[in-house]
């Protein structure tokens, strides 16, 4: 199979949502960050299947790997922020027995999902049928948890054809990639980062799909520079993690490819109130000048935090490289 028809199968996840007015409007997809996390506690079962019940696009959700090699879902190496346990980093501890007998600290006190409790949702509820997945793979993860994912998969269902219609790997360094062509050749890929140079050497990654970037990272002359390559590569862009209304209309304005937001709810709000503000001739600027438009929609105190944040980040960049790869 050729590389383009790998990520043709993946299209409907790839690139931006239609709108159902009919209009054919490209607006971003609302992807629930570690599900929605705004309203449950994250990447819990009832937070990732609300998001879909409330109308998410996607879920989003972080994975890393217990003592005995089980892929669980936490965002965090440690339990101590979301399950009020200081005993050790997860990679450290087994999920029978210790890991699987935490609750979270957040009601209503679920416990850690796996891997492939996740994957189940999939198969076995209809609400997720023409849903899709972002697994984020944490920096400071072995390259091993990439065959533990393979696993996973393979126990919900053999089929990774089916997999590879609804899974996105999120990799943020390229010592994954070798792993991913091994055990995973033909599941979509995109790079999850805040670093635009770094971003650019998954550019030839022939499974990748697209770049979800920190949008401090993108508000910036390189940052809108990236947007417009990945798109002359047909390649989507997605940005995390966006909260404030603000910021999901700047979003909105640059007719991105995705929103990762712990609120998927008051994103598709806001999604509804831009079309029907397009539908009314109000927002052709944002089609002319999406860059002019964002402009206008940042109060000074926004830009100046995002210009900030984006020097730090550009800053800091080099020395996360060599800490993790």
């Amino acid at each position: 199979m050729e590389n383009a028809s790998k990520i043709e199968q993946f299209r409907f996840c790839a690139k931006s949502a239609i709108a159902v007015d009919g209009t054919q409007k490209r607006v971003p997809q609302a992807v629930g960050h570690r599900g929605y996390s705004a309203k449950y506690a994250e990447n819990t079962l009832s937070a990732l299947q609300a998001a879909i019940e409330e109308g998410a696009d996607a879920i989003e959700t972080d994975v890393h790997m217990s003592s005995e090699g089980v892929v669980v879902i936490s965002h965090d190496p440690s339990t101590k922020r979301v399950f009020g346990s200081n005993d050790g980093p997860i990679k450290n501890r087994p999920y029978i027995g210790d890991l699987d007998k935490l609750l979270t600290v957040r009601p209503p006190h679920e416990k850690m999902p796996l891997l492939r409790e996740v994957l189940g949702l999939f198969v076995s509820n209809p609400r997720f049928e023409d849903k899709w997945l972002v697994i984020d793979v944490k920096a400071d993860n072995g390259v091993e948890i990439i065959e533990g994912i393979a696993k996973a998969m393979k126990e919900i269902k053999e089929d990774f054809t089916f997999w590879n219609r609804r899974i996105v790997l999120g990799i943020w360094l390229v010592k994954f990639l070798p792993y991913c062509e091994t055990y995973l050749p033909e599941t979509p890929i995109m790079h999850i980062g805040v670093d635009l140079w770094y971003a650019r050497k998954f550019l030839a990654t022939p499974t990748l799909v697209g770049f979800s970037i920190l949008l401090a990272s993108l508000y910036s002359t390189d940052g809108y520079a990236l947007i417009r390559e990945a798109r002359a590569a047909d390649k989507a862009t997605y940005v995390w993690t966006v909260n404030p209304d603000e910021a999901m209309r700047v979003c909105l304005a640059l007719q991105v490819d995705a929103v990762l937001t712990d609120n998927p709810v008051r994103f598709d709000e806001l999604r509804k109130e831009y079309l029907n503000r397009e539908a009314k001739g109000r927002d052709r600027e944002t089609e002319v000048d999406p860059e002019g438009a964002v402009e206008k929609i940042l109060t000074f105190g926004a830009k100046t935090r995002l210009y900030a944040l984006g020097m730090l980040v550009k800053t800091i960049s080099p020395f996360l490289r060599i800490m993790y790869e």
